[in-house]
């Protein structure tokens, strides 16, 4: 059987990545895989700017909406849906795989011990617990997660032990599982030809349309969006805290108006971008190209990549 190839479309948010892959997707009739940590979850959709209905009604779109509250998603969990998602679409057409999320991509593209970097966000997170409850505290619940891993670890080894519990809460699996899945994917890391192309944008362009799109996703209703959600007991549901959601949530619970909404939903998203534009840029194979004056450039590169190679 013919395989078709995959190409990956990243970059930093707001670049232009979903406008690109619908582009190419009607174009050729492809179908979308979503590679985005949040969109992956049901009912947050105005601040997450998921694909419109009538776009879905256009082109095919995998992987959105996968999972309902309570319940989260690992990089790992995408891994293991997006290759079974890739096993049914790329014997039929070639394939676009679509998002900004750094683990969601490499963890697909490479295996998951290699995805063994930890959200910095949530690092903070545990540094901040190792300061209110103490280091031996934090070793105790290292012993529990992953016993395996903290029969290697000192309890006075600080970094690698809160290090290791933030990995655990990344991906919500223990360094000891990473590593023995790793081991056992090392030969299939990826089984389809596959290209990268990255989207990037001047800083200053970035801010101004990340601007334009919070403002929109407000007219939009994404302060309704979140009220609701609140109001259903989700507030501390994983993609409620991701960025533009817990800025709402601070605004229902009065910490600013909404002019201040704006200014700080604007300001984490650039955050955002910042992070991941630094992760996607430590990948040599990525082909970057400037939204603003690249953009037929990164166009014909796509059409050339995703139909002239077929593996055997």
């Amino acid at each position: 059987m013919k395989h078709h190839p995959v190409l990956f479309i990243v970059g930093a948010t707001g670049t232009g990545k979903s406008r690109l892959a619908i582009e190419l997707a009607r174009r050729h009739g492809l179908p979308i895989v979503n590679a985005d940590s949040v969109q992956v979850y049901q009912r947050v959709n105005i601040g997450t700017a998921k694909a419109t209905d009538g776009e879905r009604k256009e082109v095919p779109h995998y992987l959105l909406d996968e999972v309902a509250p309570p319940q989260t998603f690992t990089a790992g969990d995408f891994r293991r849906r997006a290759l079974e998602v890739l096993a049914e679409l790329v014997p039929q057409s070639p394939v676009l795989v679509v998002g900004g999320s750094g683990f969601y991509v490499q963890a697909l593209q490479k295996g998951m011990y290699e995805t063994s970097e930890v959200d910095e966000e949530i690092l903070a997170q545990v540094k901040q617990e190792k300061e209110q409850k103490g280091l031996a505290a934090m070793y105790e619940e290292l012993k529990i997660q992953d016993p395996e891993f903290a029969r290697k670890v000192s309890n006075q080894d600080a970094y690698r032990v809160l290090r290791a519990l933030a990995l655990i809460r990344t991906h919500g699996k223990s360094p000891s599982q990473i590593q023995r899945e790793f081991s056992s994917q090392q030969d299939e890391a990826f089984p389809y030809l596959m290209a990268t192309i990255g989207l990037k944008m001047n800083r200053d362009q970035l801010r101004e349309r990340v601007r334009q799109r919070t403002h929109a996703m407000i007219d939009q209703g994404l302060i309704e969006e979140v009220k609701a959600m609140v109001g259903e007991g989700w507030g501390n549901w994983s993609p409620m805290l991701s960025v533009g959601y817990k800025e709402t949530q601070a605004y229902l619970r009065g910490e600013w108006d909404q002019d201040q909404l704006v200014e700080e939903i604007s300001k984490n998203t650039m955050r955002l971008a910042k992070r991941q534009g630094t992760w996607f840029r430590r990948d040599s194979a990525i082909q970057w190209f400037d939204v603003e004056s690249e953009w037929e450039q990164a166009i014909g590169f796509a059409e050339e990549f995703l139909f002239s190679l077929r593996s055997p």
